[in-house]
């Protein structure tokens, strides 16, 4: 481990989730020391969809750990082959395949709780050498020289007494409610995507290996199976149609619920295991993601709700992308060089996402829209396949736009 000195690290990353563990591990094994700071302690509850595309088990496993072998066996994910939608008593199933030369680099996605996923990634991170895991370390804010330039952060312990911890580059990895970008003045709300996620589990439910999407009008549920044989379900409506007080919030949940029928039917006999927590807004955007002496990664840097489950993904695309940028910027001493490589990066590969999600989220707000949509996959369920492995993250726009593919999803029984 790194040790606390005058010095300081070469990175501080605040935010010990799946983006900033990951960048940790990544940059220490890189040769650099690095500081990774939270204000929770390991493991702890974070209200999220719980699903990870194709290409997270294998970017996991590049980073030791197996998400089929938890905790000395003891746990492993959920296997999900493809998503199922409903929408307006219409109903499909879409698997995971093939798209042009694009095959998921494994045919599953894993249902997986974040609490034992995050506290995996930290106790990795905690053995790599070169990391020093700081938890319940609470942020104050940014250390700053006389010209502006970020050097660091003001953190108060878990004594209350507070401490700086300097680093040649500060990272924000610290989520959609990042301290660090309000800190930069950089986060600009989506006010029509002003929606909120209330977050629960339910025990008992006969386990699928498909997560779930259920639209309604003015909202929609989505689901998967966990480990340890729960179910993770989350609605997700406007803020402002979220009541106050806790008993308000369950009223409206179950009458939602009654508007998904199929839902409703799978969920009477289960055990609600967990009280609703609420997340949000679901819609941030930042005007910029890299600064003198600082940049953001993960959910930080931006979010729109991919209903579809990335969300982890980009989590950890991103910290990839970060660590080549890193090595730029410590192996030639040019920060704007790094800093314009990871810009380029994420126009390349995060942007579109975002774009997708955007768009998506647009889309849904049109019922008839959905409700044709829902019509057609009903009828050319190849055509859910298609859409189902082009959110999957492992197929490249490019192929998904080559001549014959969508007429071979079209045509596809």
């Amino acid at each position: 481990m790194t040790a606390l000195g005058r010095h300081g690290f070469d990175v501080v990353i605040v935010g010990a989730g799946p983006a900033g563990a990951s960048l940790a591990i990544r940059v220490a094994r890189a040769g650099y020391s690095v500081a990774l700071v939270d204000r929770a302690q390991f493991p702890r509850s974070k209200p999220c969809g719980e699903f990870m595309s194709p290409p997270c088990v294998p970017m996991l496993a590049e980073l030791g750990l197996d998400v089929f072998d938890l905790d000395g066996g003891a746990a492993r994910g959920h296997e999900v082959s493809g998503m199922r939608l409903s929408a307006f008593e219409r109903g499909a199933v879409g698997r995971y395949r093939a798209v042009g030369r694009a095959a998921p680099p494994m045919t599953l996605g894993i249902g997986i709780r974040r609490e034992l996923l995050d506290a995996n990634l930290v106790d990795l991170a905690r053995a790599q050498d070169g990391v020093t895991v700081l938890e319940g370390h609470a942020v104050l804010d940014l250390e700053r020289e006389r010209g502006g330039r970020i050097v660091g952060i003001r953190v108060r312990e878990p004594d209350g007494m507070e401490r700086t911890l300097r680093a040649s580059v500060t990272v924000g990895a610290d989520g959609l409610r990042s301290r660090v970008a309000r800190s930069l003045g950089v986060v600009q709300p989506i006010p029509w995507l002003n929606r909120f996620a209330l977050v629960t589990r339910y025990a008992g439910v006969d386990a699928t290996d498909f997560g779930e999407l259920h639209l309604f009008e003015g909202g929609y549920f989505a689901a998967v199976d966990v480990d340890a044989g729960l179910f993770t379900l989350n609605l997700v409506v406007d803020g402002a149609s979220l009541p106050k007080g806790r008993a308000a919030l369950d009223a409206m949940f179950d009458e939602r619920l009654q508007r998904v029928p199929v839902l409703a039917e799978r969920l009477r006999s289960a055990r609600r295991f967990e009280p609703l927590r609420a997340y949000g807004p679901l819609g941030v955007r930042t005007k910029r993601q890299v600064f003198e002496g600082a940049v953001l990664v993960g959910d930080a840097a931006g979010y729109v709700d991919p209903m579809t489950g990335e969300g982890i993904y980009l989590a950890l695309r991103g910290a990839d992308l970060l660590t080549d940028a890193l090595r730029v910027r410590f192996e030639t001493g040019s920060e704007r060089r790094a800093w314009r490589q990871y810009t380029r990066a994420r126009r390349h590969e995060i942007a579109p996402k975002l774009a997708m999600s955007l768009l998506l989220q647009r889309a849904i707000r049109k019922p008839w829209l959905v409700e044709r949509f829902a019509r057609l996959v009903e009828r050319r369920p190849g055509l859910l396949d298609f859409v189902v492995s082009l959110t999957g993250d492992y197929v490249p726009l490019r192929e998904a736009l080559r001549p014959g593919a969508l007429v071979r999803a079209w045509s596809s029984s």
